[in-house]
């Protein structure tokens, strides 16, 4: 029984231990519970639509008599050609033109969105039928769209029976005129000819939202708040940092209107999923932070806020920042040097090996904790990065040759604490010159 209590008593100090996390070290390790989300009606500001007509990609292939925009090419060297040689095509211009017309490729939309927001990612899926087997490659262009992006241009196509592909391309209207892209599928034979054939733009509503003074500019189907992080930035200022993840959503414009500085430090795509660690630099007079997102689901705007609530950033998992280590961290310590006593005790009564095992990694512990931090000279004009990342923002650029706290390593960064108890990130390589 005293054995398991012991043991306990341990695996309890070592939890305590870990709970000493600093803010810019290991920025998102934890859920937040106090964030609230309420939602709230959209309100649209205009819908622009198209003038063009609109014609469906099917209807487009049932009104044509002669396959449209067809080119098989022969490479063959002995001149050669893929039809009968005793028949004559030809182009608009009347002349001869060797190239096969018969119609091997079918397009169509499998699923179009008619009403898209400004900025929204929206996704259009196009299905191709290819009758012939004996293609190598798929190639898709983009041509004649205007004030909108294709932001996955090179997805691959997907085979899904013998002759059917199918694939989904993500679309963003940045203004209220657009012209949607004709969409060209290109085949590569095994022989080497090429086939193509275009599916022409269908025409969408536009709608845009009326600006807010607390909307992020994001639409999403699902956003969620992993974590936020809030410290003392100056004077006047905090600094507030989230990590987001969405899906279906413009993350690469999350903006807070009301903030005096703001940016994204990293963002990371998975396909229609995203996730972005901000940055925002808020007055000090702010004690709640929120913001709106409009919410693809349900047409509403979503609410999100959470308590500013500042965090003492002087404690490092790894080291003691503070050179004035406070009474509970020495009590800490003193408290795992007697119990890694008390365990050699019982090894000197018992001579059962764990129990040494058990007292040599308290021990070890309790040095790793202690050991005294090591020290960097910085250098004029170094600059200090809110995340380990080479797209980091720059918060602060050293003014002279300082003597700063080494605190960890991460990625090919150094995460230091300056003697004025700014704390961020430097690029190793510069400790080497």
């Amino acid at each position: 029984m005293k054995l398991r209590f012991l043991f306990s008593i341990t695996l309890l100090l070592f939890f305590t231990l870990h709970l000493n996390a600093g803010f810019f070290g290991d920025l998102f390790e934890r859920t937040n519970q106090d964030v609230q989300i309420t939602q709230e009606d959209a309100i649209i500001e205009e819908e622009v639509v198209y003038e063009e007509e609109v014609i469906s990609a099917d209807d487009y292939i049932d009104s044509v008599e002669e396959p449209v925009d067809i080119e098989v090419f022969s490479d063959s060297q002995d001149g050669s050609r893929a039809f009968d040689e005793n028949e004559v095509y030809a182009d608009e211009d009347g002349e001869e033109n060797p190239f096969v017309k018969a119609q091997s490729i079918f397009l169509s939309y499998v699923d179009k969105p008619e009403k898209i927001y400004l900025s929204q990612h929206a996704s259009i899926k196009i299905k191709a039928i290819v009758t012939n087997e004996n293609i190598n490659n798929i190639k898709t262009s983009f041509s004649k769209h205007k004030n909108i992006t294709v932001l996955n241009e090179n997805s691959p196509w997907k085979k899904t029976s013998s002759a059917s592909y199918e694939n989904s391309y993500i679309i963003k209207p940045f203004s209220t005129s657009v012209t949607m892209p004709d969409i060209k599928i290109s085949t590569t034979l095994d022989n080497g000819k090429v086939q193509s054939q275009t599916l022409h733009a269908y025409k969408p509503k536009i709608v845009a939202l009326r600006e807010d003074k607390e909307f992020c500019l994001v639409l999403s189907r699902d956003l969620t708040l992993q974590s936020h992080h809030e410290k003392k930035y100056d004077e006047k200022s905090n600094i507030v940092v989230l990590e987001i993840n969405a899906s279906h959503a413009n993350l690469e414009d999350f903006h807070i209107p009301y903030a005096l500085r703001d940016g994204i430090d990293e963002i990371k795509y998975n396909g229609f999923n995203q996730t972005i660690y901000y940055f925002a630099i808020i007055p000090n007079d702010i004690k709640l932070f929120k913001f709106k997102y409009f919410d693809l689901e349900s047409n509403k705007y979503n609410i999100v806020s959470f308590p500013i609530v500042l965090q003492d950033s002087s404690v490092s998992t790894q080291t003691y920042l503070n050179p004035e280590e406070s009474r509970f961290a020495l009590y800490k310590a003193i408290a795992l040097l007697v119990l890694a006593f008390i365990i050699f005790l019982f090894y000197l009564k018992t001579k059962k090996l764990y129990l040494l095992i058990l007292a040599l990694i308290v021990g070890a512990f309790l040095f790793y904790i202690r050991m005294p931090i090591s020290k960097i000279i910085l250098h004029e004009n170094v600059k200090l990065r809110i995340l380990p990342t080479k797209n980091s923002t720059v918060f602060y650029v050293t003014q002279e040759k300082i003597e700063a706290d080494m605190m960890l390593k991460k990625d090919g960064y150094i995460k230091v604490l300056l003697p004025n108890k700014k704390i961020g990130w430097i690029n190793e390589d510069i400790t080497k010159n």
